[in-house]
């Protein structure tokens, strides 16, 4: 169950695809995973936080929360306001001061 007070922060709409399974050594097309689920605004990653995840000062990092249980992997990609991102990193996250279970996500632009 989430919290009233993550509700009122996940304001921003996306949806995410995954590479299709490798047959015959051809990767297959992407495929919506994860789809019009709610996350936070997409928020500048700040530098230590980045170099801890071992993304260079030279790349601009973006993280955003969003529900936990989701079946969000690394090298996903995110689709939010039709800007796409690459999912960079994904770790579970407790939303205080309630506790309610979500994932935060580091992301980077796919230019």
């Amino acid at each position: 169950m989430h919290s009233s007070s993550f509700a009122k922060a996940a304001t921003t709409v996306a949806t995410t695809q995954r590479m299709g399974a490798v047959a015959g050594g051809l990767s297959g097309d992407m495929a919506d995973q994860e789809v019009d689920f709610k996350c936070t605004p997409l928020d500048p990653l700040s530098p230590d936080v980045a170099a801890s995840a071992g993304i260079g000062a030279f790349v601009e990092a973006l993280q955003t929360f969003c529900e936990g249980g989701l079946d969000i992997l690394e090298g996903d990609t995110l689709i939010t306001d039709g800007t796409t991102y690459k999912v960079r990193a994904v770790a579970e996250w407790y939303w205080r001061p309630t506790g309610a279970d979500t994932l935060a996500l580091i992301l980077e632009e796919v230019k």
